[in-house]
């Protein structure tokens, strides 16, 4: 009597793998991790958009959008910072991942307040910056 229901399942499971599969990349958003993400050595550039929002250009030319939650003092007005992951001892950044913006002499105790990399702009998006949010 116990092999009957093993036996439902292992068939359910088999009829399953037979279920016919969409063509390679069709209706699907493929994303393309080493465009989603960036390393903390590679940042080049950077321009604060606002005092709320980051905009980051690596050696590879990509740019990145960080949104804070407006605790980053002094942002828009920064000459260096720097942006380390929350979390990890990596430092591999990617979309959606949670990080530290650190501006010197720009905010008291240890400097730091906290974002998350919100997006990889697209060159489109990147030329239709303004000219001082453009990095």
């Amino acid at each position: 009597m116990r092999l009957v229901p093993l036996a439902l399942a292992l068939a359910a499971v088999s009829a399953a793998g037979c279920a016919p599969v969409p063509p390679s990349g069709a209706g699907v958003a493929r994303t393309d991790r080493a465009t989603q993400c960036f390393r903390v050595e590679d940042i080049q550039n950077f321009r604060a958009a606002s005092t709320t929002d980051l905009n980051i250009r690596t050696y590879r030319g990509q740019v990145f959008k960080i949104s804070t939650g407006g605790g980053c003092w002094n942002l828009d007005n920064a000459l260096a910072l720097s942006v380390q992951p929350v979390l990890g001892a990596s430092s591999f950044i990617c979309v959606g991942d949670q990080v530290h913006v650190a501006v010197p002499n720009g905010m008291p105790g240890d400097g730091r307040c906290r974002g998350f990399v919100d997006k990889a702009l697209t060159p489109e998006e990147v030329a239709a910056l303004p000219k001082n949010a453009r990095p």
